[in-house]
């Protein structure tokens, strides 16, 4: 599957990938908001993460963020993955290099429309640490709802951290798109 915004291409992940994976979640700033992350995070970790792709449950998506220029350079990742509890997780993270670009907020809606036009999903959930307002707000920006707030282990960080959990069902989401196109 590949998306493509105004900037971007939501492209499938490659092993390729690799090095760039690393060299990205390898820095604390952003594994630190990445709860099932460790860090260090090390070339090796971003191959197995690569490698358990081809397990992933059918309906999981998750791609690589490009911009269209430069679409074999990985500058972060974004989907939707299903979890043993049958639920949809939806997250995202970028180079720190690339935070402020809005790269975020025009790639997300791309995959929520997916999510709910194409693959016809019942709805998403997200999660975001108390301390990283900005993902809360382009969530919010997207429609999810806030669930609750519950304690999340951080592997990066060690601990269990404060979480915002959010929802946004296809249901209110087309009801979204039916008041902006009024």
């Amino acid at each position: 599957m590949e998306l493509t915004t105004r900037r971007l291409l939501l492209r499938p992940l490659r092993d390729d990938d690799a090095r760039a994976i690393a060299l990205s979640v390898n820095n604390l700033n952003v594994s630190r908001n990445l709860s099932r992350v460790k860090y260090p995070y090390a070339i090796e970790d971003a191959r197995e993460f690569l490698s358990s792709a081809h397990g992933w449950d059918t309906r999981t998506r998750i791609c690589a963020i490009s911009f269209k220029c430069a679409p074999d350079e990985l500058i972060g990742i974004i989907g939707y993955e299903v979890l043993q509890s049958g639920r949809f997780d939806f997250g995202y993270w970028l180079r720190e290099c690339c935070w402020r670009m809005r790269i975020v907020s025009e790639a997300a809606p791309a995959m929520v429309i997916n999510a709910f036009a194409v693959d016809l999903l019942d709805r998403l959930e997200a999660g975001y640490h108390t301390d990283n307002p900005h993902s809360g707000h382009i969530l919010r920006k997207l429609g999810f709802a806030e669930t609750g707030l519950i304690k999340e282990d951080c592997l990066a960080q060690g601990e269990a951290v404060d979480c915002i959990r959010l929802r946004l069902t296809r249901e209110d989401w087309l009801a979204q798109q039916k008041g902006r196109a009024a």
